[in-house]
C-alpha cells in the first residue's frame, strides 16, 4: 500500500489528468502551505500543490537569473515544459518575492482561465486575522464567481471536517516513524506529498487502510541513528532516501511539505472563514511570519517522543528567511545537546554526492 503513494506522486499528472475526465470538475493549483485549500474543496476543485523537478531548468533559464531560489525556478520551468497544462487556475500567495513573483510570471506566460493572489498578512497578531479574514472573504466571493458555485457555511464546515480527518490520520502516521519506527522517513513524506496531489477522501481512505495493517507490518524499517530534519522546502523524497541510505532514521521534521502542512487542525467550533483565517496564518510556524522563539517551540513540539540524537538543517539557497532563523535555532539546539549538521543550496546530482559524505561523517560522529 505504500507503494501506492509512491505511485501516485511519480504519476501525479497522468493520475489528475484521469481524474479530471472522469469527474469532469477542476484542478486548481497552489502554492505554499498557508492557502486555505478547504475553500477551493467547498467550491467543488480539486487543490494541488505546484512542486518542482530535479531535472535540468532548460527554459526557466531564460526567465530568471541564475542565482534564485530553485524551488520557484523549477515549478515554472515544468510550467513551460507542459507538465501543468491541465491546470485550470492557480493560487499564489503573498509569501515571499520568488512566489510573489510567479503571479506575474504565470499571468503573462499562460493561459489560465484563472489565477488569483492571496494577500497574507506579514506578522501574526489579532489584527493580522481579521485581515487575512476579510482577504478569504474576497478569495472565497472570486471562487464562487469563477466557478459559478455558490460556497455555502455547510460545503465549507464540510471541507474543513475531510482535511482534520486528513490531519488527524498524518498525525497518527508520524507517530509511527517514533520508538521503534513502523514507518520510514522517506515512507511518511511519500504520503506526506501525495495528501498535497490526490483528492483528500481518497487519500483518507488509502491512508487508514494502511494505517490499520502498518503494526503487523513484517518489513519494518531498520533501526539508525535517529535524526530529526528542518528544511525551506523539499518537495519530493531523494534527500530523505539519502540520510537512510546513509544509516539515519528521521523520526520528526518540520517543513511546509512536512509537519507544517498538516499540524494543528482547524477549530470546529468558530464560523468556518474566522478559523481558516486563525488557523492558516497563526498556526503554521513559518519564520516567514513568526518570531525564531516561536518557531522553536514548534520545533520542540515536534521533536517530542522522538528521541532525536542530531538534526539536519536542509535550507535552500536564497531562502532568507529561513537562513536569518539558522544561527538561533542552531544555537537552541546545540544547547538542548543536540548536534547540528547544515545545508545550503539546491538539489542536483553532483551537490547530492558531496551531502552524502557530510551526512555520513555526521552519522558516524554521532554513533561515537
Amino acid at each position: 500500500m505504500i507503494e501506492d503513494f509512491r505511485q501516485y506522486r511519480q504519476s501525479r499528472h497522468q493520475e489528475i489528468i484521469k481524474w479530471k475526465l472522469e469527474t469532469g470538475k477542476r484542478v486548481m493549483g497552489v502554492f505554499c502551505c498557508n492557502v486555505p485549500e478547504e475553500i477551493i474543496y467547498a467550491a467543488d476543485m480539486l487543490p494541488v500543490r505546484i512542486l518542482g523537478e530535479h531535472e535540468e531548468t532548460t527554459e526557466a533559464d531564460l526567465h530568471f537569473p541564475v542565482k534564485v531560489c530553485p524551488y520557484p525556478k523549477s515549478c515554472f520551468d515544468q510550467a513551460l515544459k507542459g507538465r501543468y497544462d491541465y491546470l485550470d487556475g492557480l493560487v499564489v500567495p503573498n509569501v515571499c518575492d520568488m512566489i510573489r513573483a510567479m503571479y506575474g510570471f504565470w499571468k503573462r506566460s499562460f493561459k489560465l482561465p484563472y489565477i488569483y493572489f492571496l494577500e497574507v498578512p506579514q506578522k501574526i497578531s489579532t489584527h493580522g486575522v481579521d485581515f487575512f479574514l476579510k482577504q478569504l472573504i474576497l478569495f472565497k466571493e472570486s471562487l464562487e464567481n469563477f466557478s459559478g458555485k455558490e460556497i455555502t457555511r455547510e460545503s465549507l464546515l464540510r471541507a474543513i471536517e475531510v482535511y482534520n480527518e486528513n490531519r488527524a490520520l498524518l498525525s497518527k502516521a508520524y507517530e509511527f516513524r517514533k520508538g521503534s519506527p513502523r514507518l520510514s522517513g522517506v515512507e511518511t513524506q511519500e504520503i506526506v506529498l501525495t495528501s498535497m496531489l490526490m483528492p483528500k477522501e481518497s487519500h483518507n481512505r488509502l491512508l487508514s487502510q494502511l494505517l490499520d495493517r502498518i503494526t503487523n507490518r513484517d518489513d519494518a524499517p531498520k533501526e539508525g541513528v535517529r535524526l530529526f530534519v528542518s528544511a525551506s522546502m523539499l518537495d519530493d523524497t531523494d534527500f530523505f532516501q539519502l540520510i537512510e541510505e546513509c544509516g539515519g532514521n528521521i523520526v520528526a521534521d518540520d517543513m511546509p511539505t512536512g509537519s507544517r502542512y498538516f499540524f494543528n487542525p482547524v477549530d470546529t467550533t468558530k464560523e468556518p472563514l474566522d478559523a481558516l483565517a486563525e488557523r492558516y496564518l497563526a498556526r503554521i510556524p513559518c519564520p516567514r511570519k513568526m518570531r525564531p522563539e516561536a518557531r522553536f517551540d514548534h520545533v520542540r513540539e515536534a521533536m517530542r517522543g522522538a528521541e532525536a540524537k542530531g538534526v539536519i538543517i536542509h535550507n535552500l539557497r536564497a531562502c532568507d528567511c529561513h537562513l536569518y532563523e539558522y544561527p538561533y535555532l542552531k544555537e537552541k539546539l546545540e544547547g538542548e545537546g543536540l548536534p547540528v549538521l547544515f545545508f545550503r543550496g539546491e538539489e542536483t546530482e553532483t551537490e547530492r554526492e558531496r551531502q552524502r559524505d557530510d551526512i555520513e561523517a555526521f552519522i558516524e560522529m554521532l554513533r561515537g
